[in-house]
């Protein structure tokens, strides 16, 4: 029974030193990656810098590069509308218009008189209609007369759809050029 209670034996100082050595080297290297990774998020995540990365790469029609850009514009100013009606307008022109009646939602929920993001909402709503006429004609016979009908109907679709967006003027408009001279 002696056995149970005796005391375990102690680890070297050897052996505690080096776990100390190993915690403190984890430590710092810890503290140096969260640093660096507070400074690097901090500069991309000021709102002017994220807006005018994005509005650079909507005007080269680079629109994955901008649509990153744009989200992370959504997330860091939540409030805002510009970002939200740029990611419509990035996904319209990306034909995913689901997306895009969503971004316009979003945009008008932040500001709900915002004509350009009714307008390209409306437009987002009209090319799914298209689509859906289009595949509704493609499932259809020749023959049917449905399909004279949906024809009919696309062909107005095009008179509808003449202007598929209207822009909306950045924020940092004759801001980026004063700050890049």
């Amino acid at each position: 029974m002696q056995h149970l209670y005796e005391t375990p034996a102690r680890p070297s100082s050897f052996f505690v030193t080096r776990v100390i050595a190993v915690c403190a080297i984890v430590g710092l290297l810890q503290s140096c990656a969260s640093t660096g990774s507070r400074t690097t998020k901090a500069a991309t995540a000021d709102p002017f810098n994220v807006t005018a990365q994005a509005d650079r790469a909507y005007q080269r029609g680079d629109w994955l590069v901008a649509e990153k850009y744009y989200e992370e514009l959504t997330r860091s100013v939540p409030k805002d509308a510009y970002g939200w009606t740029r990611l419509g307008n990035i996904r319209l022109r990306q034909n995913n218009f689901m997306g895009a009646v969503h971004a316009y939602q979003a945009a008008i929920e932040r500001d709900p008189d915002a004509p350009r993001a009714h307008y390209n909402q409306a437009t987002a709503y009209l090319l799914l209609a298209r689509d859906a006429l289009q595949h509704a004609q493609q499932q259809l016979p020749n023959s049917d007369g449905g399909a004279a009908v949906i024809g009919d109907k696309l062909s107005h679709f095009d008179a509808l759809i003449y202007e598929p967006l209207i822009e909306v003027t950045s924020p940092n408009h004759g801001l980026i050029r004063h700050n890049e001279r």
